[in-house]
């Protein structure tokens, strides 16, 4: 079982960054991701994170494929495995119509959009000498998608999905590994849980995208209408006593979920409570 941490680089000036990142690596997770939104650049933050660090892997998740061209992305990726003994993951994605239309980018469709940065991307020459690798996971929740990511790169991420989600994903991704972003919530009672895990994931209650993929899956709008039904919540949050979040764990895993990326919500990892908190979730 793989676990990873999606970091929030934003939320931390760069001394707590360099100290959540030890921390981290001393807890024994596998991956730290970092996200770009529209704050630190996801490739700097990464280099700092694996110049404070020694073993664990860091990563984009996502780097957002509309933010920079195809061969400037490959540039930053083999520039990062070469310096951190290929350590450095990419993972990309699209973002949505609602978060490029103010960077100015015309939307695209999806599939179209991932062809051809890929196809520039491959054939982008690295003009230096290197011994880099680096592993290619894309965001993918349609089905169009998740093939492009099982056909041409490593793998790919899905995002707010439930279990059965994750058994389909991973029957089409096949030897491909599936990571898993899951919000969870390290709060027993049920009440202040779905509360916490209503508020982190509010932003995405209202993409077109989640809907399609959530309506595929069996709910009805009225279950992510209205900041979502409490049905709808624990299907797709890990909430509650260490041990019933395990068990939504070991689900997704046994679903075949290669790593689990935990967005923990409820816990403070500005702190050392916070992290003995998470690795004694994961230990």
């Amino acid at each position: 079982m793989s676990y990873a941490i999606l970091c929030p680089a934003d939320n931390f000036n760069h001394d707590e960054l360099v100290r959540y990142a030890r921390s981290a690596e001393a807890t024994g997770l596998d991956t730290i991701w970092l996200p770009e939104l529209y704050g630190r650049d996801p490739f700097v933050t990464c280099a700092s994170v694996m110049a404070a660090t020694s073993s664990i892997r860091v990563g984009t998740a996502i780097a957002n494929v509309y933010a920079r061209d195809a061969r400037a992305t490959k540039a930053a990726a083999f520039s990062l495995a070469d310096a951190f003994d290929n350590r450095f993951e990419l993972g990309l994605g699209l973002s949505n119509r609602v978060g490029n239309s103010p960077r100015g980018h015309d939307w695209l469709a999806p599939l179209v959009k991932m062809r051809d940065f890929m196809d520039r991307y491959d054939n982008a020459d690295i003009m230096f000498d290197h011994a880099a690798s680096v592993f290619v996971y894309l965001a993918a929740h349609g089905p169009k998608l998740m093939a492009f990511a099982a056909e041409f790169l490593d793998g790919a991420y899905t995002y707010l999905q439930t279990i059965d989600y994750s058994r389909d994903a991973k029957q089409q991704l096949g030897s491909k590994k599936l990571h898993l972003m899951q919000p969870t919530v390290m709060v027993e009672d049920p009440d202040s849980a779905r509360e916490l895990a209503r508020r982190a994931i509010s932003v995405y209650l209202p993409l077109e995208n989640y809907h399609r993929a959530w309506l595929e899956r069996g709910f009805e709008e009225r279950d992510f209408a209205d900041r979502g039904s409490d049905h709808f919540i624990d299907k797709i949050v890990a909430w509650g006593s260490p041990e019933r979040i395990n068990e939504h764990y070991r689900a997704q895993f046994d679903a075949g979920v290669d790593q689990i990326i935990i967005i923990p919500v409820g816990i403070d990892l500005k702190t050392d409570a916070g992290w003995q908190k998470l690795a004694s979730q994961i230990s």
